[in-house]
């Protein structure tokens, strides 16, 4: 079975050299018929012609050939001059025979004959006539005149040599053209089943400006998203094991001190085991959660998130948020500072309040405990603006363009009070881009990072003077 590169190539070749020789073979037959003359040319008046100049040089053999070459060179047409008793006197470029004695009574009838025959006496398609020569009132002898080269008209044309190396040319070039578009596809199709066994440094290497080059660039850039998805699941599982570690292993400690009658020891251990179980439980929600988003946008038909809106006051979701963070983790303290009189957003209450949770455990992640984290909320036109401010380790300009990809993690070193697998954010830039709106990080290395998200806000009576809260 021929390979389909080959079989490419095969078919750009038929198609450019069908496309290119249909019309420029009716081109050549239309020249072609136009070039050839008809088949019996006629010629009598020359003949007539050459014949009165023949019998002016008669009966000098010597005149007669020089008579019969300019006839030749100068009409194109060939002749031989027979006596009366079919003597052949001088001929020039033909071997016609003399005429047979049928002939020779019809030509002393008519003194002019069309003879139709070849110079064989055969039947042929090529022009003849006889014609008696006369001299002093006497006939001598008879001329047979005919046209000279091919039987079927002219010679070809002056064009059609360079005319069929045009064609071969352009032959030459399909043969060209559909090796340049099959190799390449070859080797795109030769990439691609290797990424399909499982070979991931598999790419096509192919560097050209074109069409074709521009689906081998996409090719490799989707080989390089599939390699990042893997290593992303890989480390997500590396994740995923590291933090359910921990607190598996603090539970069997509880239990193993409880199992020794050390009941006080195990009573000082429920409280980092409660602390472990809160962790637990919202790293399987994080998980959860990406999940079922990623379900719903590829099972809707239009790729977005389902909400279950309502009305939803910025007040209380703020209070919300630091309310928990306090709860989880007493010793943090926010400032938060919320314009007064924001009109309320139209949105899924519990991914606002998931998201904005996200960043405050975000922004208490990756501060000292000592610092303070900045909450604020104030309308910009149509448009909410809500910020999380920290003044903690910062990050690179490499880390906050893969900030928002899934299961990347700035800090790789696992510490616990970093721990995750890097989903948090991913999902606040879902929820946010889910209603309408638009999330960006500012980060400085040892200075902080500012979150800020922009949701679309319904008009309402003008703001208040803003107030400040700390917990």
């Amino acid at each position: 079975m021929i390979p389909l590169p080959t079989r490419l190539a095969v078919r750009i070749y038929l198609v450019t050299v069908v496309a290119v020789l249909g019309p420029a073979l009716a081109v050549f037959l239309l020249v072609k018929l136009l070039w050839a003359p008809p088949r019996h040319e006629p010629f009598p008046g020359i003949a007539q012609y050459a014949a009165s100049k023949l019998a002016q040089r008669w009966p000098s053999t010597e005149g007669l050939r020089e008579e019969l070459t300019a006839l030749r060179a100068q009409a194109g047409i060939a002749g031989a001059v027979y006596r009366w008793d079919d003597t052949l006197v001088a001929a020039d470029g033909t071997n016609a025979g003399p005429l047979s004695c049928e002939e020779l009574d019809r030509l002393g009838q008519a003194g002019v004959m069309e003879r139709g025959r070849d110079g064989e006496g055969g039947p042929g398609p090529r022009p003849s006539h006889a014609i008696a020569l006369e001299r002093d009132g006497a006939r001598v002898g008879y001329v047979i005149l005919e046209p000279a080269g091919p039987p079927h008209g002219r010679p070809p044309p002056p064009g059609a040599l360079p005319f069929l190396f045009v064609l071969v040319a352009l032959g030459v070039a399909a043969a060209v053209l559909g090796s340049t578009i099959a190799r390449p596809l070859g080797r795109l199709a030769q990439a691609a089943h290797a990424l399909g066994s499982g070979d991931l440094s598999a790419r096509t290497g192919i560097d050209r400006r074109d069409e074709v080059g521009e689906v081998a660039r996409a090719f490799d850039d989707m080989a390089d998203r599939v390699v990042g998805l893997l290593r992303a699941q890989t480390e997500l599982l590396a994740n995923v094991a590291h933090e359910l570690r921990t607190p598996l292993a603090r539970i069997r400690v509880a239990l193993d001190l409880a199992e020794g009658a050390d009941a006080a020891a195990a009573r000082e251990s429920l409280a980092e085991i409660a602390t472990d179980l809160g962790e637990l439980e919202r790293l399987v929600d994080d998980i959860l959660a990406t999940a079922r988003m990623d379900l719903a946008q590829n099972t809707t038909g239009d790729g977005a998130l389902p909400l279950r809106r309502s009305r939803v006051a910025v007040e209380d979701v703020v209070a919300g948020a630091i309310q928990r963070l306090a709860q989880a983790h007493p010793g943090r303290r926010v400032e938060a500072r919320v314009d007064p009189g924001l009109p309320a957003l139209e949105g899924d209450p519990v991914l606002l309040r998931r998201a904005l949770d996200n960043l405050l455990d975000n922004a208490r992640k990756y501060s000292a405990p000592e610092t303070k984290i900045g909450v604020r909320a104030a309308r910009r036109g149509d448009e909410l603006v809500l910020q999380v401010i920290d003044r903690g380790e910062g990050m690179s300009r490499e880390d906050l363009e893969r900030l928002f990809a899934p299961f990347f993690r700035a800090d790789r070193s696992r510490a616990r009070r970093t721990g995750g697998v890097g989903l948090g954010l991913t999902l606040t830039r879902r929820i946010v881009e889910a209603h309408g709106g638009s999330v960006r990080a500012e980060s400085t290395p040892g200075v902080g990072t500012t979150m800020t998200v922009v949701l679309p806000l319904p008009a309402s009576g003008e703001a208040a003077a803003p107030r400040t809260r700390t917990t």
